[in-house]
């Protein structure tokens, strides 16, 4: 099994710049994705088979 991981900015690439139409390709909001805009390393997100994944933070009980 293949997983197409990509990054918001790579998708605003396909979209041409268009933030709604990624925003309705992922199925969230537009506000979201101004958030990950400038995350190009995917250090706090990626889209994994069109699914976004987005890192939430360390909770109290980690070790990191």
């Amino acid at each position: 099994m293949n997983a197409k991981i990509q990054t918001i900015p790579e998708l605003l690439i396909c979209t041409r710049g268009n933030q709604t139409e990624v925003a309705r390709i992922l199925n969230c909001n537009r506000a979201t994705v101004r958030k990950y805009i400038d995350d190009k390393d995917a250090k706090k997100h990626a889209v994994v088979n069109g699914v976004l994944m987005v890192h939430r933070g360390w909770g109290k009980d980690t070790d990191a």
